[in-house]
């Protein structure tokens, strides 16, 4: 899954859905290269509300093979240098992990 996954990445990178990163874990010294999806103002909506109201959060794919992100982690977006904290993860599998964001 993660080879694959690692396919799709450079696929969606060369398309411009994809963004070169680097990323740095809590208490590190140095930053690691990545390649992340960042998706901006994704309304959420919990199933347990009786009159639902949507929140919108920025999230950030990232994947396992190249990083173990972390909460506190920061990913630096290398085309624009926009810093963004890991806040909490919302799911991962065994190849990607998706994680809310907020600026750092």
């Amino acid at each position: 899954m993660q080879a694959f996954d690692a396919v799709a990445f450079g696929a969606f990178r060369a398309a411009g859905v994809a963004d070169a990163a680097h990323y740095l874990a809590p208490g590190a010294d140095a930053e690691v290269p990545c390649t992340v999806m960042l998706d901006e103002a994704v309304e959420q909506f919990t199933a347990d509300d009786v009159a639902p109201i949507a929140t919108s959060i920025d999230r950030i794919t990232l994947q396992l093979a190249e990083v173990a992100p972390r909460t506190g982690g920061v990913v630096r977006i290398d085309g624009t240098g926009r810093r963004l904290k890991l806040v909490q993860k919302i799911r991962a599998d065994e190849s990607t992990a998706v994680w809310e964001v907020a600026s750092a």
